[in-house]
């Protein structure tokens, strides 16, 4: 990685990271399968208009008679207790009782078909239980938000940390495996298939991050660091009469990137939830255009979700565990990234973080 200056004080350091998606049950085993190019969709009992097979990338650890919320759990509550594990174990070696941690997780958009109403009510006492992780109810917060929804619970947490939680665990959780969504996503022929050409391929998985508000001695060592979050609404969202201009995705950037501040301090790197879905390659397209001066001339751009599959709301803390990995195994392409998020909604999120 290049020389850079010093970059701005971090709003938060990242000290523990968890993901689960269809080709690793690990940060690492998902980072690696993705720098590999490893994606095996699997057909599913569903089908389309056609009468044919709807294929998804889904972990096969998984049974697909599980649905809904009893699914998000099966997701989510190992990413979780990756996360959390380091936190656990320090406190564990200070011989003190872990103090419950507040959680924030973005979910799908509260008007996605077939979304399980149980969420809101029994996702955070799920996931405590079965990642065997104290959380403090109270504090917790739910987002349904949709890809950019993970932005805006990075903010959240960022904000906790501001008004005094010593530690706040932000991540994701999302599958497309469900009939509902699917038979919405199949009408508006936004299924990945030979008579798509606009479709992506359905994914699901969960990420989380462990948020600290500084680095110390006595705890555990600092993964990444949060320099900024944006999150702004899109005048012309997909499905609007008249074509977008990607005005929010770009301020959410010049927002984001502003932290950085000098030709010193330009991004060489971005991960972004763009898959093959036309209106987001060209929202990024008009984006990256005009945020050029933020990046280097050489900047490099990942598609994750290429691999994994559109991993929904869990997509940004995925993108996040995934760039925080690449540092700890030292082949990332530069010391900073630019996380972006579309929904499909209005909602635009994007966010700065930097190696540790």
């Amino acid at each position: 990685m290049v020389e850079r200056a010093v970059l701005p004080s971090p709003q938060a350091f990242v000290v523990g990271v968890g993901l689960r998606a269809p080709n690793g049950l690990t940060a690492l085993q998902v980072t690696m399968c993705v720098r590999a190019d490893k994606l095996r969709p699997r057909d599913s009992y569903l089908v389309d208009r056609a009468g044919d097979p709807i294929a998804l990338a889904r972990l096969a650890s998984i049974g697909d008679d599980v649905q809904g919320l009893p699914r998000l759990l099966a997701l989510g509550a190992p990413a979780l207790r990756q996360a959390t594990f380091p936190w656990l174990a320090h406190e564990a070696a200070a011989r003190r009782a872990p103090r419950p941690l507040p959680l924030v997780i973005a979910l799908p958009s509260a008007g996605r078909p077939g979304l399980d109403p149980r969420l809101g009510r029994e996702l955070v006492a799920g996931l405590e239980q079965r990642a065997e992780t104290a959380l403090d109810h109270a504090a917790s917060r739910l987002i349904f938000g949709c890809r950019a929804g993970g932005v805006a619970a990075f903010e959240l947490g960022l904000s906790m940390l501001r008004e005094g939680a010593p530690c706040v665990v932000v991540g994701g959780i999302d599958s497309w495996f469900e009939a509902l969504a699917l038979e919405h996503l199949d009408a508006e022929l936004r299924l990945h298939s030979l008579t798509a050409e606009n479709g992506f391929v359905p994914g699901e998985g969960a990420g989380f991050l462990v948020l600290a508000r500084r680095a110390s001695s006595d705890g555990p060592s600092p993964l990444a660091r949060v320099l900024s979050t944006a999150v702004e609404l899109e005048p012309r969202p997909w499905g609007s009469e008249e074509p977008t201009h990607a005005l929010g995705m770009t301020q959410a950037v010049r927002r984001a990137t502003a932290v950085t501040g000098s030709d010193a301090h330009r991004i060489g790197w971005a991960v972004t939830d763009v898959v093959n879905e036309r209106h987001r390659v060209d929202e990024w397209s008009f984006v990256s255009a005009r945020v050029h001066g933020a990046l280097t001339p050489d900047w490099v751009h990942d598609q994750p979700l290429l691999v994994t599959g559109d991993l929904g709301a869990a997509s940004v803390a995925a993108m996040a565990a995934m760039a925080t990995t690449r540092w700890q195994t030292r082949c990332a392409p530069d010391d900073c990234v630019l996380v972006a998020a579309h929904s499909d909604g209005p909602e635009r999120g994007a966010m700065v973080l930097a190696a540790a």
